[in-house]
């Protein structure tokens, strides 16, 4: 077995028994070595591989030591991975979508009051309503918002998987506001959208806030004439009525659409 695989099982059984939490430091290269039997060298390539697998950061210690250290969101390194999945997907909008709109609306139909981090939701709401907010750190703050939603059920493995698509969910969602009529349209359509779903949060309506979520999630794609269904051969999936069904707008948030327009 490779030693950064030997390293990473040790780490998931030191986890596991509650020897080691999130965020901790671990032996140094030079005690990891000695532990797990190879060169210093050898263990130092290892660490080098574990962290640009976003388990673990490294700084710099005493002595000419190296540090490591347990990252505190881990899920997120599978996003590497992911990427490179939907980069030889055939249809990368597509399986994107649906892959997030399970998790949010599952996500919300299952929160619990005790799990809906408000003030992190309502912190985010109102950095996104700055002025002077430029493209990337509006689409940032959305997605953060997003895997805000997906925390409210209390359920940590599907928020990691939800944040295991950040970079995903950025880069299809900054690559649609080239096919929108007006951007600054869209923005203010996306806060209210953001504020009503918020708002069934608080009122303890989650059917209501994951209703709303999908159709916030859907109409971004239709509102940019982009269909999700048409794979990298430029030709769309036979789904019968799903292209007519995809052309009619949903409902629930027509008041927020019409209010920012």
């Amino acid at each position: 077995m490779a030693t950064h695989r030997e390293v990473l099982q040790w780490l998931e059984n030191e986890l596991f028994d509650g020897n080691l939490v999130l965020g901790q430091q671990l032996p140094t290269d030079k005690d990891l070595a000695a532990i797990f039997r190879v060169s210093r060298n050898s263990m130092r390539e290892t660490l080098k591989v574990l962290e640009s697998q976003g388990i673990i950061k490294l700084f710099d210690g005493p002595h000419r030591s190296i540090l490591p250290i347990l990252v505190r969101e881990p899920a997120a390194s599978a996003g590497p991975a992911l990427q490179l999945h939907m980069a030889t997907s055939e249809y990368p909008l597509r399986d994107i979508v649906q892959a997030r709109t399970e998790l949010e609306s599952w996500a919300l139909e299952n929160a619990s009051e005790k799990h809906i981090p408000l003030a992190e939701l309502h912190a985010i709401m109102a950095e996104m309503d700055r002025d002077d907010l430029g493209l990337k750190r509006f689409h940032n703050l959305y997605v953060s918002f997003h895997i805000a939603l997906v925390k409210s059920s209390g359920n940590t493995a599907i928020a990691a998987l939800f944040t295991a698509l950040r970079d995903s969910v950025y880069e299809y969602t900054m690559a649609l506001v080239g096919h929108v009529p007006l951007w600054t349209t869209t923005s203010s359509r996306i806060r209210a959208e953001h504020r009503a779903i918020c708002s069934a949060l608080e009122a303890g309506d989650f059917q209501m806030a994951s209703r709303l979520t999908v159709e916030h999630i859907t109409y971004q794609y239709q509102e940019a004439g982009v269909d999700p269904d048409r794979g990298r051969n430029g030709e769309a999936e036979d789904h019968g009525d799903a292209a007519a069904s995809a052309e009619r707008a949903p409902v629930g948030l027509k008041g927020c659409r019409q209010a920012s327009a």
